[in-house]
């Protein structure tokens, strides 16, 4: 047979270059071998609306985020005073500061309350807090019984987290020293 029927490209160097062919059939790939400008613009467009719409979801959930952390360390900081006051059989008392956001917990040394850890927990700027002990707006100070449970002039104690966009979180204690979180 001859060799009349066997298809030789011009140029094999030029053939292994290019893209396989279903890519420049639908016009993704120019002759080159590159995007055009065109295609380039577009895969940008798409990537700005896609940023434009996660961006303020993610900026949503972080705000959350802080909401929900705020109330869960809260709660873990009683859960820790409580057991320190039913393992030492010694009073605790988490105090509560509304202004400046911030809250720290004391035991009982005779006479004097000394902080046990020697630290003031501060919350996150974006996030405010308020209280309700005993039915009481002035109360601002959790006292913790030797035995685990909340003083009677205390309880039931509701401690709320909140931020300007509405999220919340509400911390319940209840006379037992039951501990409950609830993120709204």
């Amino acid at each position: 047979m001859s060799d009349s029927h066997h298809y030789e490209p011009a140029h094999p160097a030029r053939r292994t270059a290019l893209a396989p062919r279903p890519f420049r059939r639908f016009g993704w790939l120019s002759d080159a071998g590159g995007y055009s400008l065109a295609e380039s613009m577009v895969v940008l467009v798409i990537i700005a609306i896609v940023l434009a719409i996660a961006i303020p979801n993610f900026v949503r959930i972080s705000a959350r985020d802080r909401v929900e952390t705020a109330a869960l360390d809260f709660e873990r900081t009683v859960i820790l005073a409580r057991q320190k006051a039913i393992a030492k059989r010694r009073p605790y008392r988490v105090s509560i500061n509304t202004y400046q956001g911030s809250y720290y917990v004391e035991r009982q040394e005779g006479l004097t309350w000394v902080r046990d850890p020697n630290e003031t927990f501060q919350l996150h700027d974006a996030v405010e807090l308020d209280l309700l002990m005993g039915g009481n707006p002035a109360n601002s100070v959790l006292l913790l019984e030797a035995q685990g449970t909340i003083a009677s002039d205390d309880a039931p104690a509701s401690v709320w987290f909140f931020n300007d966009r509405g999220d919340s979180a509400t911390v319940q204690i209840v006379r037992t020293g039951r501990i409950r979180t609830r993120v709204d």
